[in-house]
């Protein structure tokens, strides 16, 4: 009797439980529910026994479904060994890579490098999602993620890149209209505009002050925004004080849309940049190549 292959149907019932649903598993596979549905039904009339338990809300294993799907890993284990093997010895590295990162640092720290990355590696085609909010590395098949502030998810490797690094400036019209802070206390005085989002709110600065010691103020202004570009554009505007990552706002020093204040006073430490990848046994050679790259390039320059 001849053996039935039964490796894509084992695949793709790892997919569809990791994912929770046909229609999860459908688009991330790129293909039709209507397909998938028909995969596994082909695949339970090979077992010879029903493997999921289907509602229009719920999905679970049956036992033997329990059973074929700890089969079904070891198959879908050795096939991303395959992969990773046969990438680690590929002349030129190729495939798509999805990076996420927060628009501040992803316009300003990570996209001038990925000209030279890609220039390194032009068979790679790189998916670039830039946004200021909490993204799901597993769910959303993101292979490697530009993430500010402490990490809670002790699922993910994390590799910190470095520290940002904070300045606090405004521009010459509102100095001349509203006077120049001279303390770290002044800025209670003056419209500030901070960064805030529906989870957290930058609205605390923190100083060392010429005389050693730590000083902290929770500012007030019109304008909280949870864009790091409109924030910029609201200083250079004339809205208010700006507490902000030095590099993104370097341009605009250097051309004088925006003035330095309060330099006699060392800005606290800024919120530490990592770069996080899922947690897995084998990870292809081109992620491998794009953590190793950003590590080497992207780290002395934050």
């Amino acid at each position: 009797m001849q053996k039935q292959d039964y490796s894509a149907g084992l695949v793709l019932l790892s997919q569809i439980v990791r994912y929770g649903s046909l229609s999860a598993a459908a688009q991330h596979l790129g293909l039709g529910r209507a397909a998938v549905s028909k995969q596994l039904s082909n695949l339970e009339k090979k077992v010879g026994a029903r493997l999921l338990q289907r509602t229009t809300r719920t999905l679970s294993l049956t036992d033997v479904g329990s059973e074929v799907l700890a089969e079904a890993r070891k198959i879908e284990q050795a096939l991303l060994s395959v992969e990773s093997i046969s990438d680690n010895h590929q002349q030129h590295l190729s495939g798509k890579l999805k990076i996420s990162s927060s628009s501040a640092i992803g316009r300003t720290h990570l996209l001038p490098l990925l000209k030279t990355f890609t220039e390194q590696y032009p068979n790679i085609d790189i998916s670039l999602e830039l946004e200021d909010r909490f993204v799901d590395l597993i769910s959303e098949q993101v292979d490697v993620s530009i993430r500010i502030g402490h990490l809670n998810d002790s699922s993910l490797i994390a590799r910190k890149l470095g520290q940002l690094k904070w300045r606090v400036c405004a521009s010459p019209n509102y100095l001349e209209k509203f006077g120049t802070p001279q303390t770290p206390l002044d800025l209670l005085k003056h419209q500030c505009l901070y960064y805030r989002n529906s989870k957290s709110s930058m609205q605390t600065w923190g100083f060392i002050g010429p005389n050693g010691k730590e000083e902290r103020v929770t500012v007030s202004g019109p304008l909280a925004i949870n864009d790091a570009t409109a924030l910029i554009s609201a200083a250079v505007n004339g809205m208010g004080i700006l507490n902000i990552d030095n590099a993104i706002v370097r341009e605009e020093i250097e051309q004088g849309r925006l003035v330095k204040i309060l330099q006699n006073y060392q800005t606290l430490s800024g919120l530490p940049v990592y770069l996080v990848y899922p947690a897995k046994e084998f990870i292809p050679a081109r992620t491998k190549a794009l953590i190793d790259f950003l590590i080497h390039n992207m780290s002395p320059k934050i």
